[in-house]
């Protein structure tokens, strides 16, 4: 074989070794509860576009995959975003940071 392309082909080799199949929870995008309710309608959309096609992309490879609950929730309408607290109840890092701060006040005081 010729130098140049001996050395293409082993590169071809080994980047087609990194080559994986991924699942489709690898490259989803989840969103809170909050983060849903800062995007507009057009990136609403867009989201709801990008992760049924991505869904589509995987079944027509062969991936044999159970279908997630986010895409069941977008065929139907339905916000998909993910419950990770209950939002009323989730403190900002700065409530945290600040109650930090004063049971460290406290603690110095006594």
């Amino acid at each position: 074989m010729f130098p140049v392309f001996s050395g293409c082909f082993q590169e071809l080799q080994e980047k087609n070794k990194s080559l994986e199949l991924v699942s489709f929870e690898e490259v989803a995008v989840h969103f809170t509860w909050e983060e849903w309710q800062d995007l507009d309608d057009a990136q609403r959309t867009l989201y709801r576009d990008v992760m049924l096609e991505t869904y589509s992309s995987l079944v027509s490879l062969g991936h044999y995959i159970t279908k997630p609950e986010m895409i069941f929730k977008l065929e139907q309408g339905a916000e998909p975003w993910i419950v990770e607290e209950t939002p009323n109840l989730r403190l900002s890092a700065v409530q945290i940071i600040d109650d930090l701060i004063e049971r460290s006040h406290e603690s110095h005081d006594r």
